[in-house]
């Protein structure tokens, strides 16, 4: 089958989430992949995260390797939340002033017709229109109404978009709930986690030769969600352990501390060396403060944490509960700090495994192909 991937993320994005490992699993299975992400723009000069990595997918036309095609467009006018590219036209236009044209661009590469149309990203639901597709299915990973840069022309494509396609997959049980009208078909179907990729066994990253053991991790972006009084007062508590931080710092109100640790972001390559070399991963989010967007969340990192043999400190919230996994859940400091001492003292490893062991990408692939075509 031919496969198109309207995906918010670049094909090279340090932040390989599950659009990425699902097209892999749809390229292990023989199908046709274009990879295609949300635009740059000469606005992305002025800082643009990422734009190097990006900017060479654009300027080779893309990279091809085998039965994989993965783009990222160039336009002139980006859908983002600044004045006048906010509004709805620009959202719903911005592809017909892309350089070379995206959909020409698509069409070239074979896939100006395809059996199965994939979005993760409502800014491109023009695909709908451009190209002709047997079969159209959105994947819901987040509640955008959450989030800060999320616009009102942002909302109501993903509302057209859940009206038009033939099948919804969520993969947070609350995110079916949050879905308004009544659209074909909604499944629920979970993150997963390449399971090769991070119990397969690492070398020590030399960063932690250089710092003092036992180590907290998190990986991810530290965001306007993340929980900085939280970290603040645990870290001040407990001098004894590090908390590493590896993933863009995108906002930081931590001051300078000896036992926090700023590492920056990692190829994706690497990170199971740092999972598997730390002591515990935690996720430490800001559940009250920004609950219509954490509550809707799935997240990767406990899997990932999991299949590398971590036990994990989190937050709660309904997501988490749902998943019934291993995890160690907190609702306030002092939980957080009982359970971080109580699972770098116990034994951990084959519990966390054995959780994850069921959740690999391939047969969440093969769900969602199974749903797709049913």
């Amino acid at each position: 089958m031919k496969i198109l991937m309207a995906a918010s993320n670049a094909w090279n994005s340090v932040f390989q989430v599950g659009s990425h490992h699902l097209a892999r699993e749809f390229l292990k299975m023989g199908h046709e992949v274009a990879f295609i992400s949300d635009p740059i723009s000469p606005l992305h000069l002025l800082g643009g995260s990422q734009l190097k990595e990006r900017f060479e997918l654009y300027q080779n036309g893309g990279l091809r390797d085998q039965n994989l095609w993965a783009y990222v467009p160039a336009t002139l006018l980006p859908p983002t939340n600044k004045p006048f590219l906010r509004s709805e036209w620009v959202y719903r236009y911005w592809h017909q002033y892309t350089f070379p044209s995206v959909v020409k661009k698509a069409k070239a590469n074979g896939f100006g017709e395809v059996d199965i149309l994939y979005f993760d990203s409502p800014i491109q639901s023009f695909w709908l229109k451009e190209i002709h597709s047997r079969k159209t299915v959105y994947r819901m990973a987040d509640h955008a109404a959450g989030f800060k840069k999320a616009t009102p022309a942002h909302l109501k494509l993903e509302k057209e978009l859940i009206e038009n396609v033939d099948l919804v997959v969520c993969t947070a049980k609350n995110l079916i709930d949050s879905i308004q009208g009544n659209p074909k078909r909604v499944e629920h179907l979970p993150n997963g986690v390449p399971l090769a990729h991070f119990s397969k066994p690492g070398k020590m990253p030399p960063e932690y030769t250089l710092i003092s053991r036992p180590i907290v991790l998190y990986v991810g972006a530290i965001e306007y969600w993340f929980d900085f009084e939280l970290v603040k007062k645990l870290a001040k508590e407990l001098p004894q352990i590090s908390f590493v931080f590896i993933g863009p710092v995108k906002q930081n109100r931590l001051p300078p501390m000896k036992n926090i640790h700023f590492l920056g972001p990692r190829p994706y390559a690497e990170i199971p060396n740092y999972m598997q070399c730390a002591n515990v991963g935690w996720i430490p989010f800001d559940v009250k403060n920004y609950p219509d967007l954490i509550h809707n969340v799935n997240p990767l990192k406990l899997y990932e944490y999991m299949a590398s043999g971590l036990p994990v400190v989190s937050t709660r919230w309904k997501e988490l509960e749902n998943i019934d996994s291993p995890a160690y859940l907190c609702d306030g400091p002092e939980e957080f700090k009982t359970n971080l001492l109580r699972a770098l003292n116990a034994k951990h490893g084959p519990v966390e495994r054995r959780f994850a062991a069921g959740l690999d990408w391939s047969s969440r692939a093969q769900q969602l192909i199974d749903v797709i075509t049913r």
